[in-house]
Parts: structure tokens; C-alpha cells; sequence
């Protein structure tokens, strides 16, 4: 398969994206029992993509009100940072560097489209994941 196919279908096959709050000892442990299981010849269990937090707080501050409307509103209508930013009334930088945030950590995903209008193109925003799963322990 080639790298930009293998890299689609590895985007294309994320159902849910938890985000949670845990330590690098428990980060190795997860690694550790899928290397026993693939050194034993068992099957792999599949997981679904994680994005781990060491500090509950800065769980909390990535994920801020404004993003989780963001979120909201990306998951309702896919479209492009303009129109976001227009259906939330929030400033276009605003919303642009929340895209980047999140999109640098695997939450959403942009591709780029002609414009339905005529000449050029515009960049669409979507969720990576079709659910976004919270765990946080305190």
C-alpha cells in the first residue's frame, strides 16, 4: 500500500478518540502488554486512538468551552475556518489557532476543496473521530 493510501486509512478507521488523563507509567504498561501479546503470537487488541494528559488541569485547559463549542460546531457542519469562525461568532485567528491546537494533536483533520463559487480553493475542517471519549481521574 502506498504511504499517502496507508496514511488515509489509518485516519479513515478512527471511531472514537478518548481523551484522557494518565501517567507515563501507565503509557508504558499499555506499550508492554501489546508487546507481550505480538511476542507471544497472540492478536493485538485494537485500541482506539488516545491523546493523554499527565495533569488533569491542563486536560482541562486544552479542552477550554470555546473549543468544546468549536468541536460542537465542526461535528454539526464540516466547513471552513471562515464559516466556523462566522457560525460561532468568534474571531477567524481565534478559531484558526484552535484548528492548529487541535489539529497538531489529532482531534481534527483538514483537506482542501475547489470553491463551490468558482476559482480557487478553501480548506474544510472535520473531526478525526467520530466520538470524542473524556476520562479524567483526580
Amino acid at each position: 500500500m502506498k504511504k499517502s493510501k496507508r496514511k488515509k486509512a489509518v485516519k479513515e478507521s478512527i471511531k472514537i478518540l478518548k481523551v484522557k488523563t494518565g501517567s507515563v507509567k501507565d503509557f508504558f504498561a499499555g506499550a508492554r502488554d501489546v508487546m507481550r501479546a505480538s511476542d507471544k503470537g497472540e492478536p493485538i487488541k485494537k485500541r482506539c486512538a488516545t491523546l493523554t494528559f499527565v495533569d488533569p488541569s491542563e486536560m482541562l485547559r486544552f479542552l477550554s468551552v470555546a473549543k468544546i463549542k468549536l468541536i460542537a460546531s465542526i461535528r454539526k457542519h464540516p466547513d471552513s475556518i471562515t464559516n466556523i469562525a462566522k457560525a460561532i461568532h468568534r474571531p477567524r485567528s481565534a478559531v484558526r489557532r484552535d484548528i492548529n491546537e487541535m489539529e497538531s494533536v489529532g482531534i481534527v483533520k483538514t483537506h482542501e476543496e475547489a470553491n463551490p463559487h468558482g476559482h480557487g480553493r478553501h480548506k474544510i475542517v472535520e473531526l478525526s473521530a467520530s466520538a470524542l471519549k473524556l476520562e479524567a481521574y483526580i
